[in-house]
């Protein structure tokens, strides 16, 4: 009965759209002043089941996508402890639908320009640190309201996110991080251009890091994402985010400049959407 309340697209909304801008162990670290970073991203995640209220409504509902992305940033020092990193994202690349989601078809193409200027604040001598960082997602990506499957939204975004990272000693660090997502309406949302409107979604990452060298750490995280309830046209679609996630994180400089970052996850319980059962995050970057 479940699977008759929810569309292919309705699933898509309630697994992909709510989601925050996840953060890696180590990502709200202090850089100095005028350090340059230019990073590269590579994603492959996929899915393979469907739930509905948290029962299982598709055992074959397969969404792979293959995702890249470019981030620069520059670090611009405002008090002894402060710094702000102003930056931009842009993803790109495909997501394809196969088994029950095949009549998604494909999509390809750039998804929307996030802006962003993150706070950071040294909190103590050990380490500690505060930050705040306002993600503005510009409705700029590829689009086509014909299109089951996009890589743009085509409406406004806001990711309010606040993160504190404890160090214990110099090996073992806590990094915590919450979002507030609010978002604009889309007025050109499938074949028949109809309206639509999310509810505000939160999310919380923890992430426990230990680093045994200056070079190299690793980080073991749980997520937590609810909310974004969708309403198309004025029709409520009952489908509020509920989803939990675990991440594995390696990170490692190679040399003083270049560092590697590969990541493994995969989502543990779903309560609306599709179920992601494999994910991989490679992440270079490079200190100018």
């Amino acid at each position: 009965m479940h699977a008759l309340r929810f569309s292919a697209p309705a699933l898509m909304l309630a697994s992909l759209s709510a989601f925050a801008v996840e953060v890696a162990p180590g990502d709200y670290s202090q850089f100095p002043d005028g350090t340059t970073v230019g990073l590269l991203y590579y994603q492959h995640a996929s899915t393979g089941s469907a739930n509905s209220r948290g029962s299982k409504v598709s055992s074959d509902y397969n969404l792979t996508s293959d995702i890249g992305m470019l981030r620069l940033l520059h670090t611009v020092q405002i008090s002894e402890s402060a710094t702000l990193d102003p930056q931009f994202l842009l993803p790109f690349g495909r997501i394809s639908g196969g088994g029950e989601a095949a009549s998604l078809g494909s999509a390809s193409g750039t998804g929307d320009l996030i802006l962003t200027v993150p706070l950071k604040v040294r909190l103590s001598d050990g380490g500690d640190i505060f930050g705040f960082a306002p993600y503005l997602y510009v409705p700029s990506g590829s689009y086509d309201h014909n299109d089951p499957l996009n890589l743009g939204e085509n409406r406004w975004k806001v990711d309010l996110q606040a993160a504190w990272v404890k160090f214990f000693t110099e090996r073992w660090a806590l990094d915590v991080v919450g979002d507030g997502i609010w978002y604009g309406n889309n007025s050109d949302y499938g074949p028949g251009s109809t309206r639509l409107e999310q509810d505000n979604a939160w999310a919380a990452q923890i992430m426990g890091r230990y680093m045994p060298d200056q070079t190299l750490s690793f980080g073991l995280g749980l997520g937590q994402t609810w909310g974004g309830e969708t309403t198309i046209d004025g029709v409520n679609q009952d489908n509020p985010t509920q989803t939990t996630n675990i991440r594995l994180t390696t990170t490692k400089f190679v040399t003083p400049r270049d560092q590697f970052q590969i990541q493994l996850g995969r989502d543990l319980r779903v309560e609306n959407g599709a179920e992601e059962n494999f994910r991989v995050n490679l992440r270079y970057a490079r200190v100018f």
